[in-house]
Order: structure tokens, then sequence, then C-alpha cells
């Protein structure tokens, strides 16, 4: 039989699951573990007999997955980004196009997000860093830059006559570590209080940056 007519032989399953999607399942479970002991004990004391105690699965299939406790958490904390970053992304596709408007969406589904399941404000905000390969700021500072090209693009198409030199970044920088400083805040007193205040907060930040850049506009071209 040459290549062109050679069949590939079918995988092998077990209980009508191939032995790939049994492998998916357990990660899914370790991660799923992962996060709920993460929150409860902290990163930096949670260990692997603890992950895969909560999972119900032994150290062998826990090693399939991850090298270390540190490998789980970036896979953990990835995992939550991807989630928050797509509900950001959409709820502020469907927001009216004026600076204020974006920002309250985005607000209020990265606050959402962590209301939700206070679970995800441990890993992303509160404990977010894995103290084996990383010192907290420069991870509080990878967790933030990836929001800075939405807000440029953001604010690029809302003030297309805005001055080239004005630093977008910088103000982007600003007002997303208030945004992350204001969660952990809430995190920590167990988001009591009324998640329209906490969007206020920072409103007032975007308010004033509305007028600024407004002004800033209306002067250069007056000039």
């Amino acid at each position: 039989m040459n290549a062109l007519t050679e069949v590939t032989p079918p995988a092998r399953t077990y209980r009508g699951e191939t032995a790939d999607t049994r492998r998916q399942q357990r990660r899914v479970k370790l991660l799923e573990a992962a996060l709920d002991c993460f929150a409860a004990h902290g990163i930096a004391r949670t260990t692997m007999r603890d992950i895969c105690s909560q999972a119900r699965l032994t150290d062998r299939y826990f090693y399939e997955a991850f090298r270390n406790t540190g490998d789980a958490y970036e896979a953990v904390y990835a995992w939550q980004k991807g989630l928050l970053l797509e509900r950001i992304l959409s709820d502020m596709a469907d927001a009216p196009p004026t600076l204020i408007e974006q920002a309250r969406s985005g607000l209020s589904a990265f606050y959402t997000f962590l209301r939700d399941d206070p679970r995800r404000a441990h890993v992303l905000l509160i404990d977010g860093v894995n103290p084996s390969t990383q010192d907290r700021s420069e991870c509080a500072r990878q967790a933030v830059a990836q929001y800075i090209p939405l807000i440029r693009t953001a604010a690029l198409r809302i003030y297309p006559r805005i001055k080239r030199d004005f630093n977008v970044d910088m103000m982007a920088w600003g007002l997303l570590g208030m945004a992350v400083q204001v969660g952990s805040v809430w995190a920590r007193d167990g988001f009591q209080q009324p998640l329209h205040e906490v969007l206020d907060y920072n409103l007032y930040a975007w308010h004033g940056l509305d007028q600024w850049v407004t002004h800033m506009i209306a002067a250069k071209h007056a000039a």
C-alpha cells in the first residue's frame, strides 16, 4: 500500500472518548481545582497536592498537564485573562462610540467579571503574581499592558483630530492603573459597594479627560 492509499488507523477510545479528549478533560479539572486553591490558600501557599486533592486526580495527571504549581498558575492566569479580554471586547463593541460610554462599558465588564466569580480577583488582582518567577510590580505591569492598545485605538477613533504628540499610552497607563487599584480594594472589601458607585469613581477621571482633550482640540484649531 503506497502513501496515497494508506489509511490512518482510528484513534483508540475508552468509553467512547479518545486519549486526547480525556487528557483535555483532566486538564480542565486541574485548572478549575487550581483556581479554587489559589483563591482559598494564596498562590504562594498552594501545593501540587492541594490541586490534585481538589481535582481528585493523582500527581501523575498533574505532571501530565503542568511542570509545577508556578506553571499551573500561569495557565490559570492566561485562561482567566483571556476570558476577561473577550468579555471587555464584546461589551465595548456594543457600546456607543464615545469616550465615556466606551469606558463605562469596558470598566463595567471588568468589574462584573471579577464580582461574578470572586476567585478571579485573587488570581488577576490580589495574588496576581507567581513569586517563583517574577516580582509583583512586573507582573502587574504586564497585566495592564495588554489593554493599552484597546484604549489607544478607541481614543484615536473618537478623537481623530487629537494632537499627534499627545501621549495616549501615558494617559492609558494612568487610567488603567486606577481601575486595577479600585478593583483590588473593592474585591478585598468583598464587593460590598454597589457597582455603579465603583464605576463612578473611575468615570470621574474619564470625564475630566474628555473635557481636557476636547478643549485641547478646540484650542489647536482656533490658533
